[in-house]
């Protein structure tokens, strides 16, 4: 194959038709190589470079691509990389080779080479950056120093907007930020700056307390670190100083410090004088040995504080001693001094036992002779054990109990174990005569023993009484039970054995009483539907009621509730599970209302029957041997009967019905339709809601259209103008309710009567 053709075949898409004589030679010479035995010989390579990006920022990637070497072949980059795509990030304009190497042994090697061309760099000065001035502080500053690059500068900081105005940042806390640097190509380049801060402001305090309570000679050191050193300390406002102590504070105050640094960054701290702890006083009294002598004691112990104690009692002066005598019952402060000349103060109360009081009791002279008469003393206060003399002279006894003694002033004289006394005075005059009463505590029924009395007495002598019933044991209580009713002779016995007796009755308790609960009166004279209930009070349930007429009938059941009852008087009596019965009690049972008088009625004309009562009226109509049924809204004295029938009336009065009225047989008659003059259907019959009417007349007139109803009462009116012939017409039902109706036609002198069912 020619050079010509080896040209067009390397390039096969220039045009189709070098294609095709390519693709033939190709086919021919490989078919005569097969025939011959012999391989042509293969053509080199072509291999070409593309470059995504041909020019690029520095340090941005492009990748470069290899084409044209074969699949059986190898490409190998000047940058030691191999494969047909490689990505390279240059910082400078570099130009880079490919290699293409065939693995067969007849191949040959085929290179190409490609230029990438690097804008000018940016490049980044050391950042310069300032600490916080204080620890938390937000005065930190960034400054960005750049060169090199395309054009004006733009600087970012921290991921905000670039800007060209301006390439330093304030206003910063401590901490790790990022910067980036953009020319006016694009290209940007990116660092990282911190910005520092010292560390925290902190102080260790040291109090000292005072050396006693109220003084002011307390004090505290302070030591600060953290910061930047060189440290200045303000208490409360005063002067700075260097140094951290400070003297001369009060306990249980709080003072304010200030420490500052270099920067005049302060630390705030609120520092208390604790209060000194006083030393331990212990204060021991023993009371006086009567109520008002001087007698007390008072015994110190004081520990802690410094030095040897002092003791002073009130304002007395100062001793070595630690205990106080001869006081009177009041209380003491006591103050403790100790060699540091500071004092403790405690309070102490000096007691004294209660005065020696006695509680004199006369125990009169009684029925048993004029010395029967006595003294009983109850003492209180003093110490141990009370003796006494009675002012007669009689020796000192421990019997708080003088006897023997008659009417007359006494005083008597109490002495204690510490030998403090009390005297009182007490009357002992005759005791009133012994008088019994009782109150009765009633029995629960008529045969019940649980009935009793409760006494009480006046006069007699002593608290202590006894009480019998006659012919039976004495008790101390004065409450006897255990009794049935019935009439009982009781006495009292009191100390000095004087007596007294009086009789008292045991009633029933629960004695059955009878009222009328419920009373119902006959309705209507003659009539049994009274009605009467008894109420019990007492007894014991269950009860048993007797209940008798006028005629002495007893009625059944025997309960509390009797119906249907006539008009009369009726005993009650009962009797409860006791068999206790109760007196009798009388019930009266009345008519309230007479029944009216038996109506009389009559027919007027053929078609009109008529009651010679208005008030309460009720017709009724029945056929043959039916019960009579009462004729719908028929309540007034006329009606006017819309079949034929046997009509009476009852007349109710206060709901009492009359006896009913002698019948009358009527026939209803005059529903004839003379077709001749006056003609009228009713379409359809029976009515729903609208009342629709043909009328026929021979005569020119006008037509009065009615309907009644069963008592007479007029439900609807209609009127039709003069005409003559035939015409419809139709009114609404409104309201008119469901039953039977007479129609009424009126034309001058003629009538038609027709029956209308409304549904």
């Amino acid at each position: 194959m020619d050079d010509h053709l080896r040209i067009q075949c390397q390039y096969p898409f220039r045009c189709l038709r070098a294609t095709l004589i390519c693709l033939s030679l190709l086919i021919g010479l490989t078919v005569s190589a097969w025939a011959t035995g012999a391989i042509p010989s293969q053509a080199p390579a072509v291999l070409t470079i593309s470059v995504s990006s041909a020019t690029v920022c520095a340090g941005t990637s492009t990748t470069l691509t290899a084409a044209g070497c074969p699949a059986t072949g190898l490409v190998r980059w000047s940058t030691t990389q191999v494969g047909s795509s490689i990505v390279v990030a240059p910082v400078q304009t570099t130009s880079y080779t490919a290699t293409c190497a065939e693995a067969s042994p007849s191949a040959t090697t085929t290179t190409a080479a490609a230029t990438v061309q690097v804008y000018p760099p940016i490049k980044i000065s050391p950042i310069a950056s300032l600490s916080v001035l204080c620890n938390g502080g937000k005065d930190g500053q960034v400054a960005i120093n750049a060169s090199g690059g395309t054009g004006v500068l733009q600087y970012q900081f921290n991921g905000q907007p670039f800007q060209s105005i301006n390439s330093t940042f304030g206003n910063l806390a401590a901490g790790s930020y990022t910067v980036g640097v953009k020319d006016a190509l694009g290209c940007q380049v990116q660092g990282t700056v911190e910005v520092k801060e010292p560390p925290a402001l902190s102080a260790t305090i040291t109090t000292v307390s005072p050396s006693c309570l109220g003084r002011s000679d307390g004090g505290f050191i302070a030591f600060a670190s953290g910061g930047v050193g060189d440290y200045r300390y303000l208490l409360n406002g005063s002067a700075p100083q260097i140094s951290g102590t400070f003297i001369n504070l009060k306990a249980d105050t709080t003072y304010s410090l200030i420490v500052a640094d270099k920067n005049n960054c302060v630390l705030f701290r609120d520092v208390k004088i604790a209060p000194t702890v006083p030393f331990s006083i212990k204060l021991t009294s023993t009371p006086t040995r009567c109520s008002g002598s001087a007698d007390g004691i008072v015994t110190v112990s004081a520990l802690g504080g410094g030095g040897n104690f002092q003791y002073r009692i009130g304002s007395g002066p100062l001793q070595t001693g630690s205990q106080f005598t001869g006081l009177a019952a009041s209380s003491y402060e006591v103050t403790v001094v100790d060699g540091y000349n500071c004092e403790g103060r405690q309070t102490v109360v000096v007691g004294q036992p209660a005065p020696v009081q006695l509680t004199l009791t006369a125990i009169p002279v009684n029925c048993q002779g004029p010395n029967s008469g006595g003294i009983r003393i109850t003492p209180t206060g003093g110490t141990g054990a009370v003796r006494y003399q009675l002012s007669t002279g009689s020796a000192l006894q421990s019997n708080p109990v003088f006897t023997g003694i008659g009417v007359g002033e006494y005083t008597v004289v109490g002495v204690d174990a510490n030998g403090c006394s009390g005297l009182a005075s007490v009357t002992v005059g005759k005791a009133d005569p012994l008088k019994i009463q009782a109150v009765s505590i009633a029995a629960t029924c008529c045969v019940c023993a649980t009935g009793g009395f409760r006494l009480s007495t006046t006069g007699g002598s002593g608290t202590a009484r006894q009480y019998q019933i006659i012919g039976q044991p004495s008790q101390a209580g004065n409450t006897i039970t255990g009794l049935r009713p019935n009439s009982y002779r009781l006495r009292v016995t009191d100390e000095a054995g004087c007596a007294d007796t009086t009789v008292a009755v045991v009633t029933d308790g629960k004695a059955l009483t009878l009222s009328v609960g419920k009373l119902k009166d006959v309705t209507c004279t003659g009539g049994n539907d009274g009605e009467a209930a008894i109420q019990v009070a007492g007894g014991t349930k269950p009860f048993t009621y007797y209940w008798a007429t006028d005629r002495q009938d007893t009625l059944r059941p025997f309960v509390a509730t009797q119906t249907g009852l006539v008009a009369g008087t009726y005993t009650v009596s009962v009797v409860d599970s006791n068999r206790c019965s109760s007196t009798t009690l009388f019930v009266p049972i009345k008519a309230q209302f007479p029944v009216p008088a038996k109506p009389t009625i009559s027919a007027i004309g053929s078609s009109t029957l008529v009651a010679d009562q208005s008030a309460g009226v009720q017709w009724y109509m029945r056929l043959g041997n039916e019960p009579g049924k009462a004729v719908p809204n028929a309540t007034s004295a006329t009606l006017t009967p819309f079949q034929t029938g046997q009509y009476y009336v009852i007349v109710t009065a206060n709901g009492c019905p009359s006896a009913p009225s002698e019948p009358i047989n009527f026939i209803l008659t005059g529903l004839s339709e003379p077709v001749s003059s006056l003609s009228v259907r009713v379409i359809p019959n029976p009515v729903v809601d609208q009342l629709r009417l043909e009328i026929e007349q021979l005569e020119r007139s006008a037509v009065r259209v009615e309907l009644v109803d069963a008592s007479g009462r007029l439900v609807m009116t209609g009127q039709l103008p003069a005409f003559s012939g035939k015409k419809r017409a139709e009114w609404p039902l409104t309201g008119v309710t469901s039953g039977s109706y007479l129609l009424k036609v009126n034309a001058d002198t003629r009538q038609s009567v027709l029956r209308v069912l409304v549904e």
